[in-house]
């Protein structure tokens, strides 16, 4: 197969260039001219290690390893009450769960217009709601007697005393906003729990397109291909105002490179299970997945992609041409490449599981002195993959605190990576450079090998 630089070659030099963030070991902020030229030559020398097809062919599918039968799998830890504090602010108690405040939160779920529950809180009412609040009321509504009926029946739910909600129950259990065991509830007129108001809201912000955003589970048959979809629907994107922002900063060396993205693609996940972890080959992707599936670890997977800008090096050769993931833009004589890649995000069901990526990684997806070949690991590893997670406790030895310095214009961001010494600097240049627009820095926390070519002290 032919190599082409545009998502090869850009792997390497992504990961040398894009993501040090203005970071130097000198804790200055700024980028030297010696630290650039060693990022390039370590970028050349593993764009040749790290070698990509010249077209992006669909990798075999990597067979899953279904855990033996019997073997027990960890409680997932994703529950739906932490989502809806995470991204709704509501809590729930059992003391307090009434009309009114089930009313107050739907309203936090579906916005102000969504419609108040009255009197005692039953499932009867709060199913009637749910189905307003989930944009469905006109087609409860569009239901004759003998078609809810029917539906009822068809589903093995008996029809409510009161035949007022029995559209909306039907309706309901059509759209896959209850379940039957619910639909029964709801026609007996059962009294709500604070677990079922949970789970209620949760599947009304699902029905809205405000709940996760991602492609399938990690155990999913058809998650291969999937990605492979997602990716080949990805192309170059910008923002003219932050692109401005992200030119200065190169020039002026407050980083040597970014990345932009769109808020479209935000996996929404739950930050104390979530993992990013970025790469520019789907092969590596598809291979991934197939890795967490052979230790039996299941994760939600979403597919987010990242235009990795760089500044560009005659040294490398000709420009090369133009395509639709891959462009080098002439600003004067400062040459910068925008390339597509990606970020993978991870839900992982369980703190233990999100724990063992590292050993995983480490074993099978990163190279190390003496095995430059990359024997015995999946395809195009690094040897400085990276990965990191906005959850602070994570073990010291295996996980070190860096800043993501975001600056956003609407739905879309930049990100430079910094070191916590130099996060004030460079937030503060960036921040003159932006305008009136928003820096935030955002502490992550990374794996060792990336935070040690952060800090300039070991290539791998």
């Amino acid at each position: 197969m032919k190599k082409r630089f545009t998502k090869s070659a850009v792997a390497a030099v992504s990961i040398t260039l894009l993501l040090t963030g203005g970071c130097g070991s000198s804790g200055t902020g700024t980028t030297t001219t010696t630290e650039t030229s060693a990022a390039v030559s370590q970028a050349e020398t593993t764009a040749e290690a790290n070698e990509s097809p010249a077209e992006q062919t669909k990798a075999p599918e990597a067979e899953t390893q279904q855990p033996e039968s019997g073997q027990v799998q960890a409680k997932s830890e994703a529950t739906d009450a932490a989502y809806l504090k995470e991204y709704f602010d509501v809590e729930i108690t059992a003391d307090t769960l009434d009309a009114a405040e089930f009313s107050e939160n739907l309203k936090k779920i579906a916005g102000e217009e969504a419609p108040e529950v009255e009197g005692e809180l039953t499932w009867t009412k709060a199913v009637q709601a749910a189905v307003e609040a989930a944009d469905y009321k006109e087609l409860a509504l569009s239901y004759p007697e003998e078609k809810v009926a029917a539906r009822l029946e068809a589903y093995g739910v008996e029809a409510p005393s009161d035949e007022a909600y029995g559209a909306a129950i039907a309706c309901g259990l059509d759209v896959d906003l209850i379940t039957p065991e619910d639909g029964n509830r709801a026609a007996a007129e059962d009294k709500m729990t604070a677990e079922d108001a949970e789970r209620l809201l949760m599947d009304i912000a699902e029905a809205n397109g405000d709940g996760r955003n991602y492609l399938g589970m990690a155990s999913d048959p058809d998650i291969y291909g999937k990605i492979d979809q997602a990716w080949n629907s990805f192309i170059l994107f910008d923002d003219g105002k932050l692109s401005e922002v992200g030119k200065s900063a190169v020039e002026q060396q407050v980083t040597t490179g970014y990345g932009i993205k769109s808020a479209a693609y935000d996996a929404r996940f739950l930050p104390e299970l979530t993992l990013q972890y970025g790469h520019s080959d789907i092969k590596h992707a598809h291979q991934l997945i197939g890795l967490l599936n052979s230790e039996n670890i299941d994760a939600k997977i979403q597919l987010e992609p990242k235009i990795s800008i760089y500044q560009y090096l005659l040294d490398w050769g000709p420009v090369p041409e133009a395509t639709p993931t891959y462009e080098v833009k002439q600003f004067d004589d400062l040459y910068l490449v925008y390339a597509v890649e990606y970020d993978m995000k991870l839900e992982f069901d369980n703190t233990k599981d999100l724990m063992d990526f590292d050993r995983v990684i480490k074993e099978y997806a990163k190279k190390n002195e003496g095995n430059e070949e990359a024997e015995g690991l999946i395809y195009a590893s690094w040897w400085q993959p990276l990965y990191s997670t906005t959850r602070t406790d994570m073990p010291e030895a295996d996980y070190h605190q860096i800043y993501d310095c975001v600056v956003t214009n609407g739905m879309y961001s930049i990100h430079p990576f910094t070191l916590p010494e130099d996060k004030d600097q460079v937030a503060a240049k960036l921040k003159e450079l932006a305008g009136d627009l928003e820096v935030t820095p955002v502490e992550r926390y990374c794996n060792t090998a990336f935070y040690s070519y952060l800090k300039g002290e070991d290539y791998q």
